[in-house]
């Protein structure tokens, strides 16, 4: 049996790596990869942090000092840099599959082989996710913030399960780096929070048996993490509430209030989704006698960070983003993974099995068929061949210009400067065609009335 969860383990590493890795510059440069770009590439670490936080308001710089060692060592190339990412995703892979093992193992309390093909399921279906995918398919924070929480997750259950130092110092240390990558990872330790007073609930307050000290421990870990995290973050908190105030964050709007199931729905395909639900609910069902823990654990992993982010909206700002959650997804596949277990046929776990992988497939082949980038690079060399002698090109939103700027010859960035809403120095404008508030873009338009192209996802416009 466990020969059986290692070979399918290599095959969901093997397939999601292909997945992961496979025509990495097929898509151009993203204006938010730019923006990490443009920091990574400075001359030292300091300049990285301090370019970060003016580029990239919200979080700290793990993603771009890795990505300024990553470059060092591979090249700028667009697709040395997504390799970092697919490479944080490919891993990722295999801190599913122990989280998985942990947790299938907190009721059974002992590593059995039925907890390793539980885990090896529910890694595969999340190798061959869309959602999993397209994130670490990016040169952007979003595979630290994942990988770093997945591994924050992990250390957590297992600590619940055994206690042991370096399991809490494992808890705690991801658990600042996941944040610092980005602060949406703080929606995790949330639901690691109720869990902890469910289990304080269950074996008593009074640290008298062996799961409350764990309880306990754990509480006293994240606290210290919290706390180190505060130290070490209040500038880029302060930067980060400047920016929302500024509406960096304004693009954002208000969720449904069933907006959580909707992300699901949407993450993992309107035809594939009712079929991994359908396989998942049948998995908390099954596994809520002998896998309790892991079927409640997982359900708060996979609606806490959810229903908190629409909570926030409401109550303080639009703050639901799909892959603020991303981590959310996890859960959702094991889940999937004890619901093709339980089906116990091995008939049909490898026909329940063939399907969630097909759709999961399908998905990503529907989604490949479309284009989603924008012409940055030849919207970049355009503009700047329509410039006369001492004029300069500009790029709409702001940040997009640290994309113009990669696509262009050294010798050539100079004559870019950074858009000032009012000002009009810039002789052309590199305009995205989308995301721009109506006010900007017909006022952009006003100001610069020839076209000179009409690429995709950027008009290129002239005074």
């Amino acid at each position: 049996m466990r020969r059986a969860a290692l070979l399918l383990l290599a095959a969901a590493l093997l397939l999601g790596g292909f997945l992961r890795f496979t025509d990495l510059g097929r898509l151009e440069m993203s204006d938010d990869e730019g923006a990490s770009w443009a920091a990574a590439a400075e001359p030292t670490v300091a300049d990285v942090i301090a370019a970060q936080a003016r580029l990239n308001p919200g979080k700290m710089a793990v993603h771009e000092i890795a990505l300024h060692e990553w470059m060092a060592m591979f090249g700028n190339g667009i697709v040395a840099q997504r390799a970092l990412s697919a490479l944080l995703g490919t891993l990722s892979i295999v801190i599913v599959f122990w989280i998985g093992w942990e947790l299938c193992a907190l009721r059974i309390g002992r590593d059995d082989a039925g907890a390793a093909m539980i885990a090896a399921l529910g890694a595969l279906v999340y190798a061959v996710n869309l959602v999993t995918i397209k994130y670490t398919r990016e040169a952007r924070m979003y595979p630290v913030m994942l990988t770093a929480t997945l591994l924050q997750v992990g250390f957590f259950v297992r600590a619940t399960r055994r206690g042991g130092i370096l399991n809490y110092i494992g808890t705690a240390i991801f658990a600042i780096v996941a944040i610092s990558a980005n602060f949406a990872a703080a929606l995790v330790p949330f639901s690691e929070g109720l869990w902890l007073l469910y289990l304080l609930a269950r074996s008593g307050i009074r640290p008298q048996s062996a799961e409350s000290r764990r309880a306990w421990s754990l509480l006293a870990a994240l606290a210290i993490a919290a706390m180190v995290f505060f130290a070490l973050s209040m500038s880029a908190l302060r930067g980060a509430a400047g920016a929302v105030e500024r509406g960096a964050i304004g693009w954002i709007k208000l969720p449904e209030p069933w907006a959580p199931v909707a992300l699901f729905n949407k993450a993992t395909g309107s035809f594939g989704f009712p079929i991994l639900l359908l396989v998942g609910a049948w998995g908390a069902i099954r596994g809520w006698r002998r896998e309790r823990d892991a079927v409640a654990f997982s359900l708060l992993w996979m609606w806490g960070p959810p229903v908190l982010m629409v909570i926030v909206s409401y109550a303080m700002q639009p703050l639901f983003v799909e892959r603020y959650a991303i981590s959310s997804f996890a859960p959702f596949f094991i889940l999937v993974g004890i619901g093709i277990w339980k089906l116990e046929q091995p008939r049909r776990q490898i026909a329940a099995l063939a399907i969630v992988v097909a759709v999961s497939l399908g998905h990503i082949a529907v989604f490949n068929r479309k284009a989603h980038d924008a012409q940055w690079r030849e919207a970049a060399v355009l503009g700047v061949a329509n410039l006369r002698g001492g004029e300069t090109m500009t790029a709409v939103p702001a940040y997009s210009i640290s994309v113009v700027r990669y696509y262009l010859p050294q010798t050539d960035r100079g004559r870019t400067i950074d858009f000032m809403r009012g000002s009009s120095d810039a002789s052309v404008v590199l305009l995205r065609d989308h995301g721009v508030s109506p006010s900007v873009d017909s006022a952009i338009h006003q100001e610069y009335p020839v076209e000179l192209a009409h690429l995709r996802g950027v008009i290129v416009l002239r005074k």
